[in-house]
C-alpha cells in the first residue's frame, strides 16, 4: 500500500522505500488506520485530505469537461475552416480576360494615331522663321 503513495516532504521518494521523519509518521498513521478497521480506499482518501492528491503515485482524473471542451472546440474550429476553404472561389469559374485586351489594345491604337495626328497638324501650319535671325520681330 505504501508503494503507490508518495512523501509529502521535499524528498519525493515512494514512501515504502523513504526513512525520513515524514515517510515514518505516514506509515504509522497508515497502520493506525488499518488496525480502525479503515478500507484501502478509505485510507488513500484520509490521506488525499491531509496531505492533498499529490502523495499519490497515480491520482485519479476526475474532470474529463476539459478534454471534451478541448475536442469540441477543435471539431468546430476544423468544421469551420473546411468550411472555408470550400467557399473558395474556383479559378473555372473567373471569366477570361484576353477578349478584353484586344478590345483595349484596338481602342489605345486609335486614340494613340489620334494624338499623334494632331501633334503633327500644329507643325505643318507653323511658318519657318528665317536663317539670319533667332527673333522674327527683330529687324
Amino acid at each position: 500500500m505504501t508503494s503507490d503513495l508518495i512523501c509529502p516532504c521535499e524528498c519525493a521518494m515512494v514512501i515504502s522505500t523513504c526513512d525520513c521523519t515524514t515517510a515514518i509518521q505516514v506509515k504509522k498513521e497508515i497502520t493506525r488506520m488499518k488496525d480502525n478497521g479503515f478500507s484501502e480506499k478509505r485510507i488513500f482518501s484520509a490521506l488525499q485530505a491531509e496531505y492533498g492528491k499529490e502523495i499519490m503515485v497515480n491520482p485519479e482524473k476526475t474532470n474529463p469537461l476539459s478534454l471534451w471542451i478541448g475536442g469540441l472546440s477543435l471539431g468546430i474550429l476544423l468544421v469551420f475552416t473546411g468550411y472555408i476553404f470550400t467557399k473558395k472561389p474556383k479559378m473555372e469559374v473567373i471569366p477570361e480576360i484576353t477578349p478584353d485586351i484586344k478590345k483595349y489594345e484596338q481602342r489605345f491604337e486609335e486614340e494613340y494615331r489620334k494624338f499623334v495626328s494632331e501633334l503633327e497638324e500644329p507643325e505643318k501650319n507653323m511658318e519657318p522663321f528665317s536663317r539670319g535671325s533667332s527673333n522674327p520681330e527683330v529687324k
